[in-house]
Formats: structure tokens, sequence, C-alpha cells
């Protein structure tokens, strides 16, 4: 009895070397029992990477006779259906025990095709395939599906000698029972564990199409470590525990979703806590943790609990000891029936039926707008398409034509809320021909194509001639425009783009990964990198929306967090995004920019300043906004930002103070009515999401890190307000 050796094993202490080999020898003697059964299971695991019985068709291929008077095409789809259908029947025919044993089979003991069969089949001429017409009527169709059901099977074998596959049932034969059939019985008291984190890139083809047969929470975007949550739940007796510490990505990603979905509808969620970007969680690793307990149900008729608990600690909350107590302090019971496939929120009921109204108040973007997001150009090599204001006029001045391909040029970085100021950056905007018609266009060979992109923009070809290929000094490989995989028809040109005129329409900009509510209006066709996001549309109202206050709040518990908990914008986020009826602010989003743009000029102005009186080349924090800062406080700031030994004078700190007064008064009365139009604008959002007073005060009073204005200060605002 296997199952009795194997528990007598786990009942022996080995406290010495007798014990330890007899522990062994049992051992040795469940592997040759069980070595049959699992070479089979084997088989089948192994079939699920190759997708024999997946790539099938659902219907027998039509005769060849019906496929005269096809196309290549068509006749090429009619090949491969064939092929697919044959191998399926053939291995079918194996496990079903067409050809002998199954399970011996699948050990090797019994060889479907015999060597002189595979011989005969060797001789065949080169590309012969079709039965009917081969020269070795010996050859039948029998025997040719005998020959491709061992050759399957051989391969079969290969991936499981390669993959070492493990069956639990069969690795821990006391624990289960009914191993054949389709729910065995038995399973473990607990699964406690810390799943690996492999990127959904690096899993291949093969395991990807033998997770999606498998399992019930496959994406193809997903990482590994979704896919041991679910064997984890298989590995429970009924009323078993499941404990994972795992990255929390899972809780908000799209590609969680049908995980999320199995939580809800086949586990009972006892225990979710979520700790962020906590940095000293795990001292050597840069790590985003939380911890889940889950509980296979017992049965239909056992009534779970309806509450799970749930802790949320942000990351300088989260203790360097006594992290025990400070989860106990943090808990607090959350309904199940939150718990769906959508994005987790771990909030307390009464956020909760806030998220909800707010989503319940807006329209999805994409469908508010009748657009979707999208994303900035990837040149493939931003040197040779991106270019200073000086050489930009250089190019210009030998060769004026070239000016209108030249485009003004945002990077992620350069995109500020409200206003993103210009920059001294253009995008040498060479779209492909397969999408533009340039004089080259019609070209079909290169060398002409060059030649007449040479007498077109001869200032711009000689520019894109030094790109063209060089070797990188850092690994001796070849770079430049030949060598890059994002390119157009020829090298010079950039990738094909299907929406190329929306950047110089106005737009929303924004990015993907969000340090703060920073969406900006532009109309002035800038172009951007594919760090920068864009919504097509020149409606105020979506910036007005999307920079509010209660924008950032909602996009903090509903999107997925990245480092440093910087909000990430993804498209499928974005495009669901809750837009409210529209409000009239056109003319305070414009305002606001003004106010914004006045702001940034007079910084920029003392900032040059600094830098060619004090030769104050880098800015500090302080110094980044001088505008908020007193006299006083302006003064210290930049004597902090210069070496602590030089020697100041009286005259010198009273023509700091004096520049501070000139320089930038103008910018501290914009930025009091910028405070204005940030608190009426943000009114307006809430009056169109319909929030009550004592809504906006829980808005305040939850609000994440980052919010637009001051939490402090606008829930004192509040209370005057009403008082």
């Amino acid at each position: 009895n296997v199952s009795g050796l194997m528990q007598s094993i786990e009942e022996t202490t080995d406290s010495d070397i007798a014990e330890v080999k007899a522990s062994r020898d049992t051992f040795s003697t469940i592997e040759d029992a069980t070595a049959p059964v699992e070479a089979f299971f084997s088989l089948l695991m192994a079939e699920r990477m190759m997708g024999v019985f997946a790539g099938a068709p659902k219907k027998t291929p039509p005769a060849p006779a019906k496929m005269a008077g096809k196309s290549e095409k068509e006749l090429a789809t009619w090949r491969e259906q064939v092929r697919a259908f044959e191998a399926a029947s053939a291995l079918g025919l194996a496990l079903e025990g067409a050809f002998g044993d199954p399970v011996k089979i699948a050990t090797g003991e019994t060889q479907i095709a015999s060597a002189e069969l595979v011989q005969q089949l060797a001789l065949l001429p080169a590309g012969e395939t079709e039965p009917q017409s081969s020269l070795f009527p010996k050859i039948s169709i029998d025997d040719r599906r005998r020959l491709l059901a061992d050759e399957l099977v051989k391969e079969a074998r290969e991936r499981g000698q390669l993959h070492r596959f493990f069956h639990w049932e069969i690795g821990f034969p006391n624990v289960w029972s009914n191993l054949l059939s389709k729910q065995p019985a038995g399973g473990f008291d607990a699964v406690i564990g810390n799943p690996p984190y492999v990127r959904q890139e690096l899993l291949g083809d093969e395991i990807k199409r033998a997770l999606k047969a498998d399992y019930l929470a496959f994406d193809g975007m997903a990482d590994l470590y979704i896919y041991f949550f679910e064997q984890g739940l298989r590995l429970l007796r009924p009323g078993g525990l499941l404990s994972y510490v795992v990255t929390n990505k899972w809780l908000k990603a799209g590609y969680a979703e049908a995980l999320r979905e199995l939580f809800g509808t086949k586990a009972e969620v006892e225990f979710v806590a979520d700790f962020g970007h906590a940095k000293h969680f795990f001292p050597d690793a840069d790590v985003f943790p939380s911890v889940i307990v889950v509980r296979r149900p017992e049965s239909a008729s056992v009534k779970a609990n309806a509450e799970a608990q749930v802790c949320v600690l942000p990351r300088e909350a989260v203790p360097e000891k006594g992290l025990s107590a400070a989860v106990a302090a943090a808990i607090y019971p959350l309904p199940r029936g939150y718990l769906t496939k959508e994005g987790w929120a771990l909030e307390p009921q009464n956020v909760l039926a806030l998220l909800d109204k707010v989503k319940r108040k807006g329209a999805p973007l994409s469908q508010y707008a009748k657009t979707k997001p999208c994303r900035g150009l990837l040149t493939g090599l931003n040197e040779a398409f991106v270019v200073d204001t000086a050489t930009r006029d250089q190019l210009v001045k030998d060769d004026p034509s070239c000016q209108e391909i030249i485009k003004p040029y945002l990077r992620g970085q350069d995109i500020e809320r409200w206003f993103s100021p210009p920059t001294d950056l253009h995008m040498i905007v060479l779209k492909s021909s397969s999408d533009h018609n340039w004089p080259w266009a019609a070209t079909s060979d290169e060398a002409a194509a060059e030649n007449q992109f040479k007498a077109t923009f001869p200032s711009l070809h000689a520019h894109m001639k030094r790109w063209e290929s060089f070797v990188d000094p850092n690994t001796d490989k070849m770079r430049g425009l030949r060598h890059r995989e994002d390119h157009g028809r020829f090298w010079w040109e950039l990738r094909s783009c299907a929406y190329y005129d929306s950047f110089e329409q106005p737009k929303v900009l924004y990015v993907d990964i969000g340090w703060s509510a920073s969406f900006s209006l532009d109309t002035s066709g800038r172009y951007t990198n594919n760090t920068a996001y864009f919504i097509p549309s020149g409606d105020p109202w979506l910036t007005c929306v999307l920079n509010a206050p209660i924008g950032w709040w909602f996009a903090w518990r509903r999107a997925q967090h990245g480092k440093d908990e910087a909000l990430r914008y993804f498209t499928s986020f974005v495009e669901d995004y809750p837009i409210p009826l529209r409000a009239e602010v056109d003319e305070d989003v414009s305002k606001a920019a003004k106010e914004k743009t006045a702001i940034k000029d007079a910084v920029r102005t003392i900032q040059d300043w600094l830098r060619h009186e004090f030769g104050l080349n880098r800015q500090s924090r302080a110094l980044a906004e001088p505008h908020l800062l007193d006299a006083d406080g302006f003064v210290t700031a930049v004597r902090n930002a210069l070496p602590k030994k030089r020697k100041w004078s009286a005259a010198e700190i009273a023509r700091l103070k004096q520049e501070h007064a000139d320089t930038l008064s103008g910018a501290k009365s914009a930025a009091t009515r910028m405070l204005d139009l940030e608190r009426k604008l943000s009114d307006c959002v809430n009056a169109a999401y319909g929030l009550t007073a004592e809504e906006v005060a829980l808005m305040w009073q939850t609000a994440p890190p980052r919010m637009p204005l001051d939490p402090a200060v606008e829930l004192k605002r509040i209370g005057s307000d009403s008082t």
C-alpha cells in the first residue's frame, strides 16, 4: 500500500542512520510503484505544452477533392488544419488504448510503432505527405497514425524529462485518493509560501499554452505568481487555508481579474494586508508586499463568514519591528461582496460607497470623449530625431523647406499640471511613407528613395546620415537608424503610426507613471515621446476632472501603484475613468494655465539670475518653488544651496531679498489666484459627481499622499463654511 508506506516515512523521526536508510529504501519502493502513473501524468502535462488537442480544428477538415480551385492561402490553411487534426486523432488513439496500454506507452515499455515501420517511413520521398499518392502501399492510413502517435509520444516524453513535472497527488499518495477522478479527494491542511515573481515575457508560448489549458486564472499578460494562487487552492482539502506573501500587483492589475473572480466564487478570503511600497519589509529587495489568507470552502452547506479582515499600512507606517501589533491595530472588517473581479480597494465601507458613487455618476472616459488614449512616439533613436533649438535653427537655415517637419516636442518629464511649458527640444517628424505621401513614397528601391529624400530635404538627409550606422563604444555592436526595431519603410523614417495627425490637434497630456495629478491641455501641436500619453480631445472639462482632488483620491484607490507609490495611468484605467456630466469651466481652466505660466516664467527668471550671479546651476527642492518662500526663507534656501565656506555680506543678502520682491511678487499673486481657481474647479467637479458636504469631508479625511490642495486646510475651510 503506497499510501501506508508514505505515512510510515512521515511518522519516522530519522533519528539515526538505520532509520534514515529505512526511510530511503521505503521511498525508493514508493517511487518504483508510482513511476508508471507518474509517467502517464507527465505525458498528459507535456501534451498541454505541445497543444496537440487545443490546436486541432473542431470539425473534420474537408476532403482533398473539395479543395479543388481554392487559393494558395486557403490551401495552406487547409493543410495546417489537416496536420493538426491528424495529430490530435493519432495521439487520442494512443491515450484511448488503441495502440496498447497507455501507461506502458508513457513509460516507454511499449512502443507504438515498430522499428521496421519507422524505417519504412524514412524511405518516403521528401515532402511526401498524402497517403493516397504514396508509392509505398504497405503504409496504410492506420500505419501513418501509428507513426504519428509514436512521434508525438516521444516528443512528449522528451518534454517530461526536460521539465521534470511534479505531480502532487503522486508525490503525496497518503494525502489524496481517487487520483483518476476529475476532483481527487484529499488535500493539505495548509499551503504557505512566497511565490516566485517571473515576468510573463519570460514564460514562453509553450508554458503559456499549458497554463491556459489548466488554469481558470489564466491571462496572457499575467506573471507566474498568479498561477501559484490557483494551484495552492487546488492543493487544499476542503476547509484548508492558503497564505502567501506576494507582490500586491494582483489587487488591481487587469491581468489578475480572473484570479480575483476565482477568489470571489471558489474561495473564502479571510484576511488581506497591503503594505504598499514598503522598502524595509525585506531589507534586500525592492518589493510591494501583500499578505493574503484564503480558505477553501468546506461544502455548500457550511455558511462562510460574510466579512474579510483587511489591513492597509502605508509604507511610512510599516514598522521594522512589531509588525504584528501594527497590523492588529489597523485591521477592519470588509464585506466579501466588495471583493469582486474588479480591482480591489481595501477600504472601509464608507470609502467604498464613495468610490462606487464616483463611478456611477460618471461615464467611461472613452465613451464620454468618444476617443481613446494614445501613446507618444517611440523613435528607436532619439539622438537622431530629437534636436535642440540651435540644431533645429541650423537645419532650417540650411534648408527652409524642412521647417514644417520639425515640431515642438515634450518628454514625459516635461508634462506638468494645467500647463506644460515649452522646452528647448524639437522632433524631426519623418513619418513612415506607409502613412504619408512623401516624394519618395512610391519608390520601392531604397537607393532611389534615399536619393529622392536627399534632393527633397538635403539638410535633414545630412543630419540623418550621421546616425545611419555606427558602432556602440559600450557594446561594440552596430547601432543606428538602420539597426533599430522601430522604423518606417526606410531607415530614416519613424515607425508607422495611425494617429500622427492627433499630435497637432488639441489634446490632454499626461504621463503613465504619475507622481501627482498632472494633466494639461495642449493646443500648440506638440509631439511627445513614448513616456507621455495623451487623450485626443480639446475638452477642458477632462483636464479639470482628472486634476481635481477627487480625481487623485479616486485614482489612488483604483489605479495600480508603482515604485515609490507613483500611480500607473495604464490605458485600460484611463479609458474607463468615470467622467461626470460636463460643467462650464473653460474660462477657469484657461485662467489656471495662464497663472501657471506666469508662475513658471517668474521662477525660470529668478533661477537664471541665481545661475548667472551666484553660479547656482543645480536647484534645491526649496528653490524649485521660490515664490512660496518669504524673503528670509529665500535667502536661507540660497545660502544652503551654496558652499558653507562662502562669506556673505549684508549687501548681498539685501540684494537677494530685493530680487525676491521684484521678480517673485507677481508669481506670489498668481499663486494666490491659482489657489482660488483650484478650489473653484474642485468644487465644480465635486458638484458634478453629486458629492454631499459629508462626502467631501470624507474625501479630505481619507486623502492620499500628494493630494492636490492641503487636506488639513481644506477640512478647516469646510468647517468654517458649514458654520
